[in-house]
């Protein structure tokens, strides 16, 4: 790793807005900006447009789907306060998967989505949720055996951090979260594995790796969904896109898939 790239790492890690972000991704996300933007010939002109794109890509698969960063201290007391009250945990989680875009499309359909998720897959004794934010705190709506091991994995620490916190306050025993990067960390086995409106994230940062990533997932099942419009409400037929650009995606696989629409939600569910 050169001088160059190892400084902008540094520099953009110990960022106000990026600091808590999985430092494996800032660099993946630094080098290959430089290696994309490389040609340009005079080094502070590169240099400048490499922080430039590296901070753009950074702020396009994480901060864009939280509009305003949570103030996870404060939740966490907030969740505290409310479990003391005996208040329904439906009740207590809710505002806050409404925090985040694309947790927030599948609020208002929680019963269903799992409902029906879990009645092709059976109860999982184990899940892997990866980019989860926080999804995780969705289970009351999950139906969970009491065994079931669910992991949650992300690139910012301190959501992470609050989700690991709260399930400790909620008796969660068998919850957890942790640092991951798809792109470059092991996948650990599951009987489910979510890969929830994840694969146009990974194809806008490197385009032809989802057929890739969804074979080397050790799992099971595979939950895969894409959105139904996009971030600022649009439905640009979406769903016939992602339908059409899924079929094609695994259509060399002898996987058997099922294909569950909801309003805000496409999910194909792929049995390995």
């Amino acid at each position: 790793m050169s001088d160059k790239v190892s400084k902008l790492i540094e520099k953009i890690s110990n960022s106000k807005k990026y600091r808590g972000l999985y430092l494996k991704t800032i660099e993946r996300v630094v080098e290959n900006c430089f290696k994309k933007y490389g040609t340009l010939r005079r080094s502070e002109v590169l240099e400048k447009e490499v922080e430039k794109r590296a901070r753009n890509l950074l702020h396009q698969i994480w901060a864009a789907y939280t509009p305003v960063k949570p103030g996870f201290k404060k939740l966490l007391e907030q969740f505290k306060q409310d479990i003391k009250t005996g208040k329904k945990i439906k009740e207590i989680v809710l505002p806050f998967l409404r925090l985040q875009t694309s947790i927030k499309e599948r609020a208002e359909i929680l019963d269903d989505f799992y409902q029906k998720t879990f009645a092709i897959t059976g109860p999982p004794e184990s899940i892997i949720d990866w980019a989860c934010g926080l999804n995780p705190l969705s289970w009351p709506w999950m139906n969970l055996p009491e065994n079931c091991c669910y992991l949650g994995l992300d690139i910012d620490k301190e959501q992470n951090d609050f989700l690991n916190n709260a399930f400790e306050i909620a008796n969660k025993k068998n919850f957890q979260a942790k640092l991951g990067d798809i792109l470059i960390d092991n996948s650990p086995k599951a009987d489910v594995i979510f890969l929830l409106k994840l694969l146009p994230l990974l194809e806008h940062q490197q385009k032809g790796v989802s057929l890739d990533i969804l074979k080397r997932m050790p799992a099971n099942f595979l939950v895969v969904s894409f959105p139904t419009q996009s971030i600022g409400g649009r439905q640009r037929g979406m769903v016939d896109f992602y339908s059409k650009q899924f079929q094609d995606l695994i259509r060399s696989q002898s996987w058997k898939v099922e294909k569950i629409l909801f309003p805000t939600e496409l999910v194909f569910i792929i049995k390995k």
